[in-house]
């Protein structure tokens, strides 16, 4: 993202650009080649296989709950 060497800024990014498909349309790539660049090169590496498997191992929550809404959002506690 800012330079040659693989750092803790891509792996943030890495996240958030895997949706921006999902947000933009399937002519994301064509929006933003960079974003596209930065995936491609990411996704080469073998950290980003690693991390996509991690769904198929583990079950995650989908629902947006009280009880998640508790621990994503803590701070709300004071106010209710």
């Amino acid at each position: 993202m800012l330079g040659d060497a693989y750092s803790i800024v891509d792996m943030a990014v890495w996240g958030w650009a895997r949706a921006v498909s999902f947000i933009v349309g399937d002519d994301a790539c064509e929006i933003f080649p960079n974003v596209k660049r930065l995936l491609d090169a990411i996704n080469g590496g073998p950290a980003a296989s690693r991390a996509e498997a991690l769904k198929d191992r583990f079950e995650f929550k989908c629902e947006m709950d009280d009880d998640a809404r508790r621990a994503m959002f803590p701070q709300n506690e004071r106010l209710g």
